[in-house]
């Protein structure tokens, strides 16, 4: 049911930013729709990154100044200019589109664990400017951002590790929960379901439980999570807002109260909305571990594994009747076929040498069996709704974050076997 709100929201959002025969998505003009504002964050944030990209090759130079003063304050209006010109490919916005709409799903569902892989992909000690920055794809749960901020100005913190923010969001989360709990689920709730409504053709008031569940234990809402657990092993799939606040009222599940009276429940219009009744947070009470011992970083790759790589990667395909073809051959096939309409394009040939060490290494965890095995797997799939599936799927699983740099590269790829930039998308592909 996520997956087709998700699918719904992305359908609804493109409409109102692409026009007929657009294949070029400014994000000037991608600010002016009338779309979400974490979704134009999202945007906003991507050229962000791609500006950082380009100002690294000017600080890079051993040759010239680029710190000084006055070539700094000409970089920086470049730079603002430059902004103004970026552009997204279609293929390019809808990949970046879906991602957000996801990543937005997650955090209204699972917010700590979410916050903790998107902040920490790529360190597990980041500066709180870095935090600062990140908070901005989300407009929702502001709270959030007002007690993180409010916390680490009481604490002149400048920097921050993994463990530490999970102390810390967990620390504001008990604050927030403890004082009205009923009440102030329930807005926590009506936030959610109001999510779910943009990608419903009819809004309710009625939430799965297996969101509810996985959004009660990700806040360590744990006697919420069991009352839930309760009412789903009765077969119960989804509840509505009234019927939720039985629930928590009471402590028991609906299958639980049917033969006893329930007591009236508030109409859901009595719900105050959590981003104009935010809960107060104290933040001076927080106490969080003031030094955590970092994780190692990982290891290097053994010379021993990198050696069994290339020599595989090196070897020719010997075909049933004898003759070999190298990878070129392969390739060419690959293409022609594709040219015919017969196949998508084979993964094997889409993933460079480079990035197939890298995926084995830091998605696969050295496991190449595996690898290959999932590899395969995409190539049988016929389409990007299922792939994308398959690869959210793999990643919880193994407990990889979504966000880190290998993961999102993996992604894209095959999401460009599906959507390759070199022809045009049919409207039933988005």
């Amino acid at each position: 049911m996520l997956d087709q709100i998700i699918e719904n929201i992305i359908r609804n959002i493109r409409n109102e930013v692409v026009q007929p025969n657009m294949d070029q998505i400014p994000l000037a003009y991608i600010m002016t729709r009338n779309i979400p504002n974490s979704v134009k964050h999202f945007f906003d944030q991507e050229v962000e990154l791609w500006l950082r990209e380009e100002a690294e090759k000017f600080s890079s130079s051993d040759r010239f100044d680029y710190e000084m003063p006055e070539v700094r304050v000409l970089i920086d209006k470049i730079f603002d200019i430059l902004k103004q010109t970026a552009t997204f490919h279609i293929t390019v916005f809808n990949r970046l589109l879906e991602r957000a709409i996801k990543l937005e799903a997650r955090y209204l569902i699972t917010p700590h664990r979410t916050l903790t892989q998107f902040l920490f992909k790529d360190s597990h000690v980041i500066t709180t400017m870095e935090v600062y920055d990140m908070l901005k794809y989300f407009d929702k749960f502001s709270y959030y951002k007002d007690a993180l901020t409010d916390y680490f100005n009481l604490k002149y913190l400048r920097e921050i590790s993994e463990p530490q923010f999970e102390e810390l969001i967990r620390a504001i989360d008990d604050q927030v929960f403890s004082r009205s709990p009923v009440e102030t689920t329930l807005q926590m709730v009506k936030t959610i379901v109001d999510f779910l409504n943009e990608g419903r053709e009819m809004p309710t008031n009625t939430v799965p439980l297996a969101i509810l569940k996985d959004a009660f234990e990700d806040r360590n809402l744990n006697d919420y999570s069991r009352i839930v657990e309760t009412e789903m092993a009765a077969g119960t799939l989804e509840v509505s807002l009234e019927d939720l606040e039985k629930m928590l009222r009471s402590g028991k599940a609906l299958v639980e109260m049917r033969a006893a009276a329930a007591t009236t429940p508030s109409p859901v219009e009595a719900i105050a909305d959590i981003e104009e009744q935010r809960p107060e947070i104290e933040v001076e009470s927080i106490e969080v571990s003031e030094t955590v011992e970092i994780p190692a970083p990982e290891p290097e790759v053994e010379e021993e594994f990198e050696e069994e790589l290339e020599e595989e990667e090196e070897e020719e395909v010997v075909s049933p009747a004898g003759e070999t073809s190298g990878a070129a051959e392969q390739l060419a096939q690959v293409v022609a076929e594709k040219i015919k309409g017969e196949k998508l394009e084979d993964l094997n040939a889409m993933i460079s040498k480079k990035q197939r060490k890298k995926f084995i290494k830091k998605v696969f965890r050295k496991d190449e069996g595996r690898y290959v095995e999932f590899i395969e797997l995409l190539n049988r799939t016929p389409d990007w709704k299922q792939a994308s599936s398959l690869i959210d799927d793999y990643f919880f699983e193994a407990g990889i974050n979504p966000y880190s740099k290998e993961a999102l590269e993996f992604s894209d790829v095959v999401y460009s076997r599906y959507f390759p930039k070199d022809r045009p998308l049919a409207d039933d592909e988005f």
